[in-house]
């Protein structure tokens, strides 16, 4: 087990919950360069972890637009082959047809293109952090070299957490 490293963080209400069981973790072993204390807006090291809906909102319109973009064109695609084979999708008017081909074929792609992108979306461990320092909560993370570590970490923030001024949460 040379390269075993795992993550056991919690969120908690007040810093001095968090530096409480830090202090605890340093004790019992584990080194005090392996875990830190993350708040909201203490320091420059955590401006990326503060949640901002911005990139969400982001992310999804630009998956739509690809969406948007791969459907125009599947629709263009179809409206070329009923037109190589001289199907008319409306006999009165061949344009209005092939237009409407084209927009269900744009709102078909933007559907699946944001759905995918929503669906590949992370739902992992920084978006916790992100969304606990969003919510104004302290988070220790406490990176562990070895089974034994991950253990003891695991069940000192956890009873500290289940104290009160914990928020609840550990992986």
């Amino acid at each position: 087990m040379e390269n075993y490293l795992h993550r056991v963080l919690g969120v908690y209400e007040t810093r001095a919950a968090a530096e409480a069981a830090l202090d605890q973790l340093v004790q019992r072993g584990l080194p005090r360069d392996k875990a830190r204390l993350l708040e909201p807006g203490r320091s420059r090291e955590n401006e990326d972890a503060t949640a901002d809906s911005d990139d969400v909102l982001k992310e999804v319109l630009r998956d739509g637009a690809i969406g948007t973009a791969v459907g125009t064109l599947a629709g263009a695609a179809g409206t070329v082959a009923l037109a190589a084979a001289n199907i008319s999708l409306f006999v009165a008017s061949p344009v209005l047809g092939a237009l409407s081909m084209l927009g269900w074929g744009a709102s078909l792609g933007a559907i699946v293109g944001a759905a995918a992108g929503a669906e590949n979306s992370k739902g992992d461990v920084a978006d916790l952090v992100k969304d606990a320092l969003a919510s104004g909560h302290v988070v220790l993370v406490a990176h562990t070299a070895t089974e034994e570590q991950t253990t003891y970490a695991r069940q000192i923030i956890g009873d500290s957490m289940a104290e009160p001024g914990g928020a609840g949460a550990t992986t």
